[in-house]
């Protein structure tokens, strides 16, 4: 027997993905009930319009509002660089360990 189901297919109108930290290349849900139980964490433009997955959400913030910085870590493995990362969006960035920061460095963004 061959039936036909109707479904909503999500996906990130920034990265066109579901949830490109999960994984999944689709998401189908049968009701917007369903889709606001799976996607918690996803920005929705309006009541019955998921729009940003949780990954992209973070990256709009930052762009927005800058990084939270981590604090200045030495490397393990390459011991003439430090790393800090950003506490929300997880982008890194390095500098060379003998370097002291400077003040548009050396704090929060």
């Amino acid at each position: 027997m061959i039936t036909t189901e109707t479904c909503l297919v999500v996906t990130c109108t920034r990265c066109g993905q579901v949830d490109p930290d999960e994984g999944y290349d689709t998401l189908h849900a049968a009701n917007l009930d369903q889709l606001r139980a799976w996607l918690p964490d996803w920005q929705w433009s309006d009541p019955d319009t998921p729009d940003l997955c949780p990954a992209c959400v973070a990256e709009a913030a930052c762009e927005r509002d800058g990084h939270p910085w981590s604090d200045w870590r030495p490397s393990a493995i390459a011991p003439e660089w430090r790393f800090r990362s950003c506490d929300r969006c997880h982008v890194c960035e390095r500098e060379p360990a003998h370097t002291s920061p400077s003040p548009a460095l050396s704090g929060r963004d």
